[in-house]
């Protein structure tokens, strides 16, 4: 259970255990938002563990150890989706990826580049966080993709440590396919995935302690960080949290403080195992346009991105042309303790204040949604987490006995985590926010953006974009 807070209200402070390491925690959620919790998500949990355990159990017996994944198949899990965020371009290799990959890069191995193809990688290499110890194998890898003109993905060859293998190296590619994957999976919802928790924390305390609830800036923001708190304390802080090893519902490989250690990489950045920074982690700060995203993943994102900046812009209008001594305070709080966001010097640039809003509001709807979304239709048995088998090898050609990788127990415990906790389960839409703005303007842009939301549909499968989450599934907030 949560602090209960007292007068002040909510407040970002540095993280337990990593200080100024990792997104600013926020320990001492309001009553109100913790009797939300326990009402909504809590209540749940314990429905979940009483009625899904024993067929949860009954699965894994009748789906035991690991499917076959083809080359094609690997490359449609990692290159579109929620798994994309990874794809990384060549202009950003740094030099210990140039030397890695440098008789592929230059085409004396594997099948070169050819015309208008590119390279892009997919870096797994904080997996090292995770020790590889007796109850499963872990292994940092690189994937390399060679991405051809009609935007189609080739793999090309993984790393796994400092060992490169492709597909001439029969069993040991296999097993280099499934480390890779392990590392998609637990980085995805150990890293990538919280990107889109823990920073807007700050601003969510921040809102709750210094601006007038009948504010426009509160009546935008509140809808959006409903349960949000609550949410985000039970996965960090809470005594039942899915990171740490011996829940029926925890599945991740390692212990509870290496998984921290992983959630505090998305704060402060990944380094090359040299120490020089690895560009494909940077150090955290919130991104004031549309997300990059090297698959058709980054069009829908953007879609949604443009419809609500385009509403946002009218509430920032408002909101700059009258300025006020709260408004500037919260935006120093806020830039504070949220990297790029800008403070009381900048904030009336309305321009400004909407793409560091909109960005706020799309992470923790949109893409929030949609990650989940995605990730409740991922198969267990292709993307493991915790994996039994010795670490490829070229001395070791055989190929692996798929059924003995994981064990029952692993796909029992997955399970579990994938309906608790990875697929989505929405308590308040997007599509029926009322925000109760005050003018006439606002509440029609209210209304206009509703009509924009629903239009959107339309327009991403006139543009053949696949619609990765329904409209009428994608939450409002991070609920959870």
């Amino acid at each position: 259970m949560a602090k209960r807070s007292e007068g002040f209200g909510p407040w970002p402070q540095p993280a337990p255990r990593f200080f100024e390491g990792a997104a600013p925690a926020v320990l001492n959620v309001p009553d109100d938002v913790q009797k939300d919790w326990d009402k909504t998500v809590g209540r749940r949990y314990f429905k979940q563990v009483v009625f899904e355990t024993i067929p949860a159990w009954l699965w894994s017996r009748r789906n035991p150890g690991l499917v076959p994944v083809s080359d094609a198949r690997f490359c449609e899990i990692l290159c579109d989706g929620i798994f994309s965020k990874f794809l990384t371009p060549k202009s950003l290799f740094d030099p210990p990826d140039l030397a890695l990959f440098g008789d592929y890069l230059s085409g004396c191995e594997g099948p070169g580049l050819g015309d208008g193809a590119e390279w892009f990688k997919s870096d797994f290499t904080p997996m090292r966080l995770v020790s590889n110890a007796s109850d499963s194998a872990t292994a940092p890898s690189v994937v390399l993709f060679k991405r051809g003109r009609d935007l189609s993905f080739e793999v090309v060859a993984i790393a796994v440590n400092d060992q490169v293998f492709d597909p001439r190296h029969r069993g040991a590619w296999t097993r280099a396919k499934y480390f890779a994957l392990q590392g998609a999976g637990v980085l995805t919802t150990l890293l990538m995935h919280p990107k889109l928790h823990f920073p807007s924390n700050s601003v969510d305390a921040i809102t709750r302690s210094r601006l007038p609830a009948d504010g426009t800036l509160s009546k935008l923001l509140r809808p959006h960080f409903r349960l949000a708190l609550a949410v985000n304390y039970a996965v960090l802080y809470g005594s039942q949290t899915v990171l740490k090893p011996g829940r029926l519902y925890a599945p991740y490989p390692g212990t509870h403080e290496q998984h921290d250690e992983i959630v505090a990489a998305l704060w402060q950045g990944f380094e090359h195992p040299d120490g020089t920074p690895n560009r494909a982690f940077p150090t955290y700060t919130l991104q004031l346009d549309a997300p990059v995203i090297h698959s058709p993943y980054g069009d829908f994102l953007g879609h949604y991105h443009r419809t609500l900046l385009g509403f946002v812009r009218k509430v920032a209008q408002e909101v700059v042309a009258t300025p006020s001594a709260s408004v500037s305070r919260w935006a120093d709080y806020c830039a504070r303790w949220l990297p790029g966001f800008p403070d009381g010097s900048r904030v009336y640039d309305a321009d400004l204040l909407a793409r560091a809003l909109t960005s706020i509001l799309l992470d923790v709807s949109v893409s929030h949604s949609a990650d989940h979304f995605i990730y409740g239709t991922v198969n267990e048995r292709e993307v493991p987490f915790r994996l039994h088998t010795d670490l490829p090898s070229l001395a070791r050609q055989k190929e692996p006995d798929l059924e003995t990788l994981v064990t029952s127990t692993d796909n029992f415990n997955y399970r579990m985590c994938m309906l608790m906790f990875f697929r989505p389960h929405v308590i308040e839409r997007l599509m029926d926010i009322d925000y109760g703005f005050d003018t006439p303007t606002l509440r029609a842009a209210n209304a206009a953006l509703r009509a924009d939301l629903v239009a959107l549909q339309a327009t991403l499968e006139r543009q053949g974009i696949p619609a990765y989450v329904p409209l009428e599934c994608i939450a409002s907030s991070v609920q959870f």
